[in-house]
C-alpha cells in the first residue's frame, strides 16, 4: 500500500498485510467482504465465492501465475486500474463498492465504476487507502461467468475479456435480470447495459443471443496494437460476449435445478 504525497510521488510505504481486518472475508446474506490483504490465491481457494461471486473468481484464477496470485490481491488488481485486469468485469457484474479511508480516519464507499478513471488511475486523493470490497452475490436462478481471450494461457495480458451475470425466471427459461462488462477494449471496462438489457424478458434463443453480443461488439472502443487490431477485438467480444452468457445461464439453470 501506498500513501502518496502531494505531488503523486510515493512518499511513504507502508505494509499492511498484517492487518488482522483486512485478512477477512465476511460473507452475509449473499452480501460479500473481502478485505485488502485477501490475496487472489486465498479467494480461489475460498469455496463459498465460488458459488456466490463466480466471475470474479474466474478472472482472479487467471491473473498472472501460481507465485503472483499468492501474493497479489484483489484489492490490488482494482486499484492497478489496468483496461485488461482480469478481475475487474466480474467486479462490474456483482455491483462491487469499494471501500476507502483516509489518514484522518473519515470513510467513504465507491462504485467499481466511478473509482476507475483511466488507465492506471482510480480516484483515490492523496492520504486515502483501499480497505476492502464489497459486492453482491448470486441469487437462486442466477450465474456468472467470465471468460477471457489471450494468446497464451498464463502469464499474458487479456486481448479482449467479458463477464456475464444471468437470472432466470423460476422457469428456467425467461430472462430476469443481465449485466455485461468488457475488459480491454476501452480506457476502463465498459458496462454494456444496453445489451444486457435485450436479454430480459426473453429466452436465450441464439438469434437474441446473436443481437447482444453484437450490440456489445458494437459499444466497445478497442485500440490497435501490436497484439492485436479494433476489429479483431470487436470479433473477440462477440464471440466471447455467446459463450459468456451461455455459460452463466448453464450456472444459473445448475442452481435451479439443486433447489428443484
Amino acid at each position: 500500500m501506498v500513501w502518496a504525497s502531494q505531488h503523486g510521488e510515493p512518499q511513504q510505504w507502508a505494509w499492511t498485510g498484517g492487518i488482522d481486518e483486512w485478512r477477512l472475508v465476511d460473507i452475509s446474506d449473499k452480501q460479500v467482504r473481502i478485505g485488502a490483504a485477501v490475496t487472489l490465491a486465498q479467494a480461489v481457494r475460498f469455496r463459498e465465492l465460488r458459488s456466490l461471486i463466480s466471475a470474479v473468481i474466474d478472472g482472479a484464477a487467471v491473473v498472472g501465475s501460481v507465485q503472483l496470485r499468492n501474493q497479489a490481491t484483489l484489492v490490488g488488481n482494482v486499484c492497478t486500474a489496468s483496461p485488461g485486469g482480469d478481475t475487474l468485469p466480474g467486479l462490474y457484474v456483482h455491483d462491487a463498492m469499494v471501500e476507502v479511508v483516509n489518514a484522518a480516519g473519515s470513510r467513504r464507499s465507491v462504485k467499481i465504476s466511478e473509482f476507475l478513471c483511466a488507465p492506471g488511475k482510480t480516484n483515490l486523493a492523496p492520504g486515502e487507502l483501499v480497505t476492502g470490497l464489497t459486492l453482491c452475490g448470486l441469487a437462486p436462478h442466477e450465474g456468472s461467468t467470465f471468460h477471457r481471450f489471450t494468446q497464451r494461457n498464463a502469464l499474458d495480458l487479456a486481448i479482449a475479456s467479458v463477464a456475464a451475470r444471468v437470472r432466470f425466471e423460476s422457469d428456467g427459461q425467461t430472462v430476469a435480470q443481465a449485466s455485461l462488462a468488457l475488459g480491454a477494449v476501452g480506457p476502463t471496462v465498459l458496462d454494456v447495459a444496453d445489451a444486457a438489457a435485450l436479454l430480459v424478458g426473453h429466452a436465450l434463443e441464439p438469434s437474441r443471443l446473436r443481437q447482444c453480443a453484437a450490440l456489445a461488439a458494437e459499444s466497445c472502443r478497442p485500440i490497435t496494437d501490436h497484439r492485436a487490431s479494433q476489429d479483431y477485438r470487436r470479433q473477440l467480444v462477440q464471440t466471447l460476449t455467446m459463450d459468456v452468457v451461455a455459460a452463466a445461464a448453464a450456472r444459473a439453470r445448475g442452481s435451479i435445478a439443486m433447489t428443484l
